[in-house]
């Protein structure tokens, strides 16, 4: 079974098609997985977890009310901490969604042109949010396919509930 393609709003490289682009982050997710001792399609929790373990670094998913204008998440590295913020008030599925976007850019290794400096701040003398397009989409594209690998079955409610029966042959939620 292969996954949709992924549709982002940057450009795929001339020369390379979304397949292979998408296929090459598959790739890369599973040896993310296998480098943190993860099983296939891990949950939320697991993964941050073994990020923590792996990197030594304490890891907070922080719920945030954004600003408009805001990027809908972005991360923070501090001495021995990293942060994820995401939006607050906006379904689960998009959480998780921006969470597995800023999480791949630290499992990519990307570096913050601040370091713990206020996003006002940096908007303000730089006037922009995002440092390089390359490794936005990077972080675009693994990130999605993170998110897709991951096993967000619900943890409470009726939906909870219902999920066994909506689990897929893989054991992930369906």
């Amino acid at each position: 079974m292969s996954l949709p393609s992924l549709t982002t709003s940057w450009e795929i490289p001339e020369g390379e098609t979304r397949d292979v682009r998408t296929a090459t982050a598959q790739r890369r997710v599973r040896r993310i997985f296998e480098d943190l001792g993860l099983p296939p399609h891990p949950t939320m929790e697991e993964l941050c977890k073994a990020y923590e373990a792996k990197s030594g670094r304490s890891l907070q998913l922080i719920e945030r009310e954004m600003q408009p204008g805001e990027p809908s998440g972005e991360y923070e590295r501090y001495l021995l901490e990293d942060r994820i913020y995401y939006p607050k008030g906006t379904s689960p599925a998009h959480q998780a969604l921006v969470q597995c976007h800023e999480l791949a850019h630290l499992l990519l290794g990307h570096t913050l042109k601040h370091n713990a400096i206020s996003p006002d701040v940096i908007r303000r003398v730089l006037g922009r949010e995002h440092y390089t397009e390359e490794s936005e989409f990077e972080a675009e594209i693994v990130g999605s396919v993170l998110f897709l690998e991951l096993n967000l079955e619900p943890a409470e409610g009726a939906a909870a509930q219902l999920a066994p029966a909506l689990t897929h042959r893989e054991g992930r939620h369906a």
